[in-house]
């Protein structure tokens, strides 16, 4: 929880990947953590005497803990049922915890602040412990709280619920997952492109706009009644709790770091896709067209790998052929996806996890949340994922990305409910991704039997970095923008009627892209149709983790003692490397991230040189072709 309890919304638990850090504990793991502060209490009581207000406040901490691991797996519980079943009943039974939760957390963090003021020289866990919970931010109007649940609840219901419905024919409508992810993926129809593409932001965002400006108002006073200036500040102290006035400008040196690379690729991939859309729909030296880009979002732009690459490798359509070979099913990949963390000394998924997740989409009729999630359900052995399992390589990785938080959520569980959460949010995004870099490497996928050993050329190599590329280096701007436009919606910096054309004016900037048609009309709301936004998660963490899971590769491929360029890398079977992850894996939230961080890399700042090492091989092919075709860079 630590800090942001308005966080924990419906469809939020992707919060880290969502990871809402709501939990209670089996009786037995409660009964052993009064037990560790019953123990702690002793030892301090005789190194410190007769202390009757670090006794109180050992009191209220054991006490704290037990109510909070009650309330939030009832929070849990309800937010995984809306996920798993988007019904009114249900969303009801999320706005009715989050006010509970609301008042609770609001008893419990003037407690908290009493002793938090008097904890100089008392242990560090304590008065960490302590300060946490005094920053919850939460409303005193148990009115403005009912109405920011409704909101959030009624958001999340739009985005969950919303079709695009064909205007001929027999007028079918399409979800989002999987019918239109997959029309924006596969087809390489202009026009259909732009009816999926239109049709989805058409169907959210209008609905949207005028709950989310009073969201964002709502949120606004809170954050003010709690100490801070706006949002903003709320948001960049939960981004980086050691220098919260800095992470802004951090952000910025760090995209500021990747976009010679970015627009290397940029400028091959538009000059690409003129020679398939025509230079008259794809112009030189201007932004490209957001629908041609394989993703509804233009987010991750992997799935147009087969218009721009040059060469005949096709490691992940073999790979997805190994598994039609071997008749795999979605539970197949989580096994294999399990046997990977096992492989390197973590925990196997509980039996909680096989028989509650949802690991494909219901055939019953319900209405389902397909955004992947993991969720901790607070009871120590209850972990479980809700996705809608394609059987693809887009989705094996996300397998292995959601199963990451499961694996984290097992390794810090003995934690207090404070320290129960990633040391940084980015370090929860990354957990996974790291793995995933191993993954899909060709070495790794022929050991595992989905494709054929042998594939170690250069060009290979080159194809298999630009597909890496498209995913990871793309998303690198668009990861920045998302929040940087809230920020400043949250600064008063954007107003509602220039919700829209101020979003496109900064994917434009940052990521040299635009929408397809004009979308200048005040009514619309594109950003509503990103998820995110409606679910109101912060999206920081995902820019973060996307430059630390290379610098978390690097650290543990060395651990490995592996030697040779970092795209070749595969920690499979490692204990070694496993050995030096759970060891950072298992602090949890309880010290500042660069102490989490040192742990695994040796270094107490963020860095881009991984990820620019990673892909020094790319960028400099990259150059060469940009050179030889005459491809522009710049938008």
């Amino acid at each position: 929880m630590r800090l942001l309890w308005r966080f924990m919304l419906p469809l939020s638990l992707l919060l880290v990947g969502a990871a809402s850090h709501t939990r209670r504990k089996s009786q037995h793991d409660n009964e052993a953590r009064i037990l560790d502060l019953l123990l702690q209490e002793l030892k301090l009581t005789e190194e410190r005497g007769n202390d009757d207000q670090l006794k109180e406040a050992l009191d209220f901490l054991r006490d704290y803990n037990q109510e909070a691991d009650l309330m939030s797996h009832r929070m849990a519980l309800y937010e995984f049922d809306f996920n798993t079943n988007v019904t009114d009943i249900n969303s009801k039974k999320v706005e009715d915890q989050q006010v509970l939760f609301n008042s609770f957390l609001q008893t419990q963090k003037f407690k908290a602040e009493k002793f938090y003021k008097e904890s100089h020289g008392w242990p560090d866990d304590i008065s960490r412990q302590l300060k946490f919970i005094s920053m919850a931010v939460v409303s005193t109007d148990p009115h403005l709280a009912r109405e920011m649940a409704e909101i959030s609840s009624n958001l999340s219901s739009i985005y969950a619920s919303a079709k695009v419905c064909e205007t001929s024919g027999d007028k079918k409508c399409h979800d989002l997952e999987p019918d239109l992810l997959d029309t924006m993926a596969n087809s390489r129809d202009y026009d259909e492109l732009l009816w999926a593409w239109k049709g989805w932001h058409d169907a959210t965002g209008p609905k949207m706009k005028s709950m989310y400006a009073r969201l964002v108002e709502l949120m606004n006073n809170e954050a003010k009644e709690n100490g801070y200036a706006d949002e903003a500040a709320v948001w960049m102290e939960e981004n980086d709790e050691t220098n919260p006035s800095g992470f802004e400008a951090l952000s910025d040196k760090f995209l500021a770091d990747i976009m010679p690379l970015y627009t290397e690729l940029h400028a091959y991939v538009r000059g690409r896709l003129a020679k398939t859309y025509g230079s008259d729909r794809v112009q030189d030296n201007k932004p490209i067209s957001v629908h041609l880009l394989g993703n509804m979002w233009a987010q991750d732009w992997s799935s147009i790998i087969s218009l721009v690459s040059p060469y005949a490798n096709k490691l992940f359509q073999e790979a997805e052929k190994g598994m039609q070979s071997r008749s795999l099913k979605a539970v197949d990949l989580f096994k294999i996806a399990e046997e990977f963390y096992t492989s390197i000394g973590l925990d196997p998924m509980t039996d909680a996890f096989w028989k509650y997740s949802m690991l494909t989409k219901p055939t019953d009729g319900r209405t389902v949340q397909c955004h992947a999630a993991a969720h901790d359900m607070s009871t120590g052995k209850d972990f479980r994922i809700h996705m809608c399992t394609e059987m693809n390589m887009f989705n094996f990785y996300v397998i292995h990305h959601e199963m990451g938080h499961v694996e984290y959520y097992m390794e810090y569980a003995n934690q207090p409910h404070e320290f129960r959460g990633g040391a940084h949010s980015g370090f929860h995004e990354a957990i996974g991704d790291t793995i995933g870099l191993s993954v899909v490497t060709p070495k790794h996928l022929a050991t595992i039997g989905l494709v054929d050993a042998g594939q170690d050329t250069y060009e290979n190599s080159i194809s298999f970095l630009l597909n890496l590329a498209l995913q990871k280096v793309a998303f690198l701007p668009f990861g920045y923008t998302i929040d940087k436009w809230r920020w400043r919606v949250f600064r008063g910096d954007i107003k509602p009627n220039d919700y829209t054309s101020s979003w496109w004016n900064m994917h434009r900037e940052y990521r040299g892209v635009a929408p397809p048609v004009p979308r200048d009309d005040p009514s619309l709301f594109d950003p509503g149709a990103k998820y995110h936004v409606p679910a109101n998660v912060p999206y920081s963490r995902y820019f973060i983790s996307h430059l630390l899971q290379f610098q978390f590769h690097e650290a543990l491929c060395a651990a490995a003692g592996y030697k040779g360029p970092l795209h070749k890398c595969d920690i499979y079977r490692s204990t070694d490397a496993g050995a030096k992850f759970i060891k950072m894996l298992r602090m949890g939230a309880s010290r500042p991230w660069p102490d989490a961080l040192e742990v695994l890399t040796g270094s107490r700042k963020f860095d881009t040189g991984p990820l620019l090492r990673y892909f020094e091989p790319l960028r400099k092919w990259l150059v060469e072709e940009n050179r030889k075709h005459n491809y522009r860079k710049g938008w």
